[in-house]
């Protein structure tokens, strides 16, 4: 036995939000069940406030009257994510439809970042705009790229509007590179990544255009890239002049 929603959205209070197909026998309701677990909450007009059960991290299925619910929605929207990331929390919920149709919430625990929205190479710097990501608070006016290896750091100013944050990273100081290099980015305390576009494995996906800082007799490759945990940051390679194109 199912129950089949039409519709069953998350909101930024940690809402869930159901519109029926086909009710349950039992509409006042719903039960999270994972593994040997199982919290259950009051349905209010096909809404069910989840703020404040004390859910595991993981993955947590849904049900209503005994039966799984079952849905054609993707259970989240893009501007829906964005939204919620733009709340101070340190636990993050997630709706989304299983492969066999079922509605889960995921559960994980969340730190405050800077989440990129654009990432614009130019040939002189690297411009870079995004969003404070749950309740994130910049510690310093600059974004600094810091050398995996040796800790040497290039330095750009970073401005902050309500939660909007641009940055300006120079290239010409990439000129200190004398091997590859790979420069990871923060902003005060804070990553600077891309978690909210739902485009897993960017590291091989997504691929921006190099941009070159001129010495005498060869030329540094300075490329923004996405790291295993779509971090953004720098990889930088000494290239013969002939080679740079």
């Amino acid at each position: 036995m199912v129950a089949l929603a039409a519709s069953a959205r998350l909101d930024a209070d940690d809402v869930l939000r159901i519109r029926w197909a086909e009710p349950p026998a039992d509409e006042t309701t719903l039960t999270l069940r994972r593994e040997d677990t199982a919290h259950t909450v009051r349905l209010d007009g096909a809404a069910a406030d989840l703020s404040r059960l004390d859910l595991a991290a993981g993955t947590w299925s849904v049900h209503a009257a005994e039966a799984e619910v079952i849905t054609t929605d993707p259970g989240f929207s893009l501007d829906g994510l964005v939204e919620y990331a733009r709340r101070s929390r340190t636990r993050a919920l997630r709706t989304f439809r299983a492969p066999s149709g079922g509605l889960r919430v995921d559960v994980r625990p969340v730190e405050p970042y800077a989440e990129v929205t654009a990432v614009h190479p130019a040939e002189d710097k690297l411009t870079l705009e995004g969003f404070l990501a749950y309740g994130a608070t910049p510690t310093a006016d600059e974004i600094v790229a810091a050398r995996r290896k040796t800790a040497e750091e290039v330095t750009g100013p970073v401005t902050v509007t309500g939660d909007r944050w641009h940055a300006e990273l120079p290239n010409a100081p990439f000129a200190v590179e004398t091997e590859r290099g790979f420069w990871d980015l923060r902003i005060g305390a804070l990553n600077v990544a891309t978690l909210l576009d739902d485009i897993p494995d960017k590291k091989n996906k997504i691929r921006f255009p190099a941009r070159h800082v001129v010495r005498d007799t060869d030329r540094v490759r300075v490329r923004a890239y996405y790291t295993d945990k779509d971090h953004l940051a720098i990889a930088t390679t000494v290239v013969a002049n002939a080679e740079a194109s």
